[in-house]
């Protein structure tokens, strides 16, 4: 799970990748124009930049399911933090500073220095960091709509 830790949030609203389906909290980014020209999709392992956490499940059974639309994403200001759950790899203070990987849309990836699109600011447990975001200083900086 990933989950504001500390700082200040806000929402902003994004266009939703049509019959995709989210759960609320999944980390979220945007598509750039060859993948999907700025709608958002879900945080992966590989991906090189967060947006922020969906605040509305999306499911298959939606009567609005198949619709463009907006929808709400929470975002950190600069210097806000978030709470992550470690779902590869074993946390450890070395760890601070460190820019890591996703191991899908709910964890980071401890051992991942590929894509980095968390920096770890501080080690909770061998399971839980507290990271900042990067929305766009990976290897590709996402549009916005």
């Amino acid at each position: 799970m990933i989950t504001p830790f500390k700082g200040k949030f806000h929402v902003e609203h994004y266009p939703v990748t049509v019959s995709t389906e989210f759960t609320y909290g999944d980390a979220v980014t945007i598509l750039s124009t060859i993948g999907g020209g700025g709608t958002l999709a879900l945080a992966t392992d590989g991906s090189t930049a967060i947006y922020g956490l969906i605040q509305q499940t999306i499911a298959s059974t939606d009567s609005d399911y198949a619709t463009a639309r907006k929808v709400p994403v929470l975002v950190g200001e600069t210097d806000s933090t978030f709470l992550f759950d470690v779902g590869t790899g074993t946390a450890a203070t070395t760890d601070i500073g460190e820019m890591v990987g996703l191991d899908d849309e709910n964890s980071i990836d401890v051992t991942d220095y590929t894509e980095g699109p968390v920096r770890i600011t501080d080690v909770i447990s061998t399971t839980q960091v507290v990271g900042k975001i990067n929305k766009g200083f990976g290897l590709e900086i996402p549009i916005t709509a």
